[in-house]
């Protein structure tokens, strides 16, 4: 519900339309960022800037928050209980959105129907917005606060959680917010850029394990436009060696993008280069682009589309084995998932078979970046992959034998583990085995909070699920809180420390 008051209620006059614009400027929004956090249209606010639409006093507010943001100190906040054994990884002394909407609701005596009604929001949706399912709107922010008499906390707790979940990433758009350098740019000079721009990659590679995805987003979305604004965008030179840097700054910005929750700016970044990688007849790029695709479709759940992608990637002429690996690999957990058990073992096969001559030698001093994850021979010698998958077969106990053997065998701690210990536990819990479940997972949730990753979040709820059947085990009753809270913190940035100390 949209509310509108007179400018004598909004208490100020209505700011001037430049003034508007410099207000998300300041903010380092683009009118696409402010339209995914507001819930008003892009073109919408684009014409109430430039004055060919009427200033409402909800738009004035909505950009006076943008400042008011910044400058205002932050609200003392209700800390969430956070287990011993988390510390000392994050700090979660955050309140949330839906958390506090539960909270005024149940104080205030209404039931999900009644607010529902005042709000014009289902009993369901409203629901999920309180679990944190959901994320509603600026309106609708604007609505409970007046509706639960929130005086203005919850419209603040709206904007922060959309600044702490987001900011949202660099979208494509920045591809036209640099003008590009003269042609008459030295070859040499261009060369050395490339050079620079590959090291500064590695950096922020670097700093995405350490603290987190959402910390690497904006530098990423800098170094693109930078690199754009060398390279000619009419015809892509395959020879010119700013564009096989600007590929791989594209696709990690998607992964960024995609695991931090901005599936559809991560998936116009991936659109973007297979474009550029059909162009510059690079087989590799676009070989991993499409198996990317694979990924994000799975994940949305369209699990045909991500066996097509796959397929299609593995398809491609003059691919190197290890991009191939890749394909099958994305096949393989795709063809589970829509519980095709055969395909799937097709593509295992395939998987293993190409394993074996596509592990790269000497990554550490490659010019470039490998396509994905960095080799890591610990988990690919073992048959996690097929734990994994088995689970969305449904066959929990062979999965839990495969975890079982090769769990010890990994070693030294990566971020990507812990993805497979909440995969562990899930199967333990199918089983009934939930206190078990609630050990290993108790292991991984401590780098899941640090690290962020949306793509948990689905796995995390479907544990929180499981585990709700054996309420009655203290265990159980144990974690489940702190569970749901790490699961609500996937995607955001865990504090870090002093830039000197990095």
């Amino acid at each position: 519900m949209l509310i509108c008051v007179s400018r004598s209620d909004s208490g100020s006059a209505l700011p001037t339309r430049p003034r508007l614009r410099s207000q998300r400027e300041t903010a380092g929004l683009s009118l696409r960022a402010l339209a995914a956090r507001s819930g008003f249209s892009a073109s919408y606010l684009s014409r109430v800037e430039t004055g060919r639409r009427s200033q409402t006093a909800a738009v004035t507010r909505l950009y006076a928050s943008l400042v008011q943001g910044k400058a205002k100190p932050a609200a003392k906040r209700i800390p969430v209980r956070v287990p011993a054994w988390m510390d000392p990884v994050v700090e979660l002394d955050v309140t949330w959105f839906g958390s506090e909407v539960r909270r005024l609701r149940i104080a205030a005596g209404k039931s999900l129907d009644e607010l529902g009604t005042e709000v014009y929001l289902s009993r369901s949706q409203l629901g999920k917005i309180e679990q944190g399912d959901a994320r509603g709107n600026f309106q609708l922010a604007l609505s409970l606060d007046t509706v639960l008499d929130a005086h203005g906390l919850l419209t603040r707790l709206f904007l922060e959680e959309c600044a702490r979940v987001g900011p949202v990433a660099p979208d494509t758009d920045i591809l036209t917010c640099r003008d590009r350098v003269p042609s008459g740019a030295g070859g040499a000079d261009r060369a050395e850029r490339a050079v620079a721009a590959t090291a500064h990659l590695q950096a922020l590679r670097v700093r995405s394990h350490q603290f987190g995805l959402q910390s690497i987003a904006s530098d990423l979305g800098d170094g693109i436009a930078e690199l754009y604004g060398l390279v000619d965008r009419a015809i892509p030179d395959a020879a010119d060696p700013v564009w096989p840097v600007l590929l791989r700054y594209a696709e990690l910005l998607g992964w960024t993008t995609q695991e931090t929750g901005h599936h559809a700016i991560a998936l116009r970044w991936t659109r973007a280069m297979v474009g550029w990688a059909r162009a510059l007849g690079d087989a590799d790029a676009l070989g991993y682009a499409l198996v990317r695709q694979s990924q994000q479709a799975r994940r949305r759940g369209d699990a045909e589309a991500a066996v097509t992608f796959a397929r299609r990637a593995g398809g491609i002429g003059g691919i190197s084995p290890r991009i191939a690996q890749f394909a099958a690999q994305r096949e393989a957990q795709a063809c589970a998932a829509t519980g095709d058990e055969h395909a799937y073992n097709r593509a295992l096969e395939r998987y293993y078979a190409l394993l074996a001559v596509s592990a790269p030698s000497g990554h550490l001093l490659a010019p470039l970046p490998w396509w994905g994850p960095v080799p890591d021979p610990a988990f690919e010698g073992s048959r996690l992959l097929e734990a994994t998958c088995l689970i969305d077969l449904t066959d929990f106990p062979a999965a839990i034998a495969l975890f079982d053997r090769g769990m010890p065998q990994l070693g030294a701690v990566r971020p990507g583990y812990a993805r497979l210990g909440v995969r562990h536990a899930l199967a333990c819990a199918h089983v009934g085995e939930p206190e078990r479940a609630c050990r290993i997972v108790a292991g991984a949730l401590p780098t899941v909070a640090r690290q962020g990753s949306a793509s948990l979040r689905g796995d995390l709820r479907l544990l929180s699920r499981v585990l709700n059947r054996y309420r009655r085990s203290p265990a159980v009753r144990t974690l489940l809180p702190d569970l749901a809270a790490v699961a609500r913190t996937t995607g955001t940035r865990a504090r870090q420390p002093d830039a000197d100390n990095r």
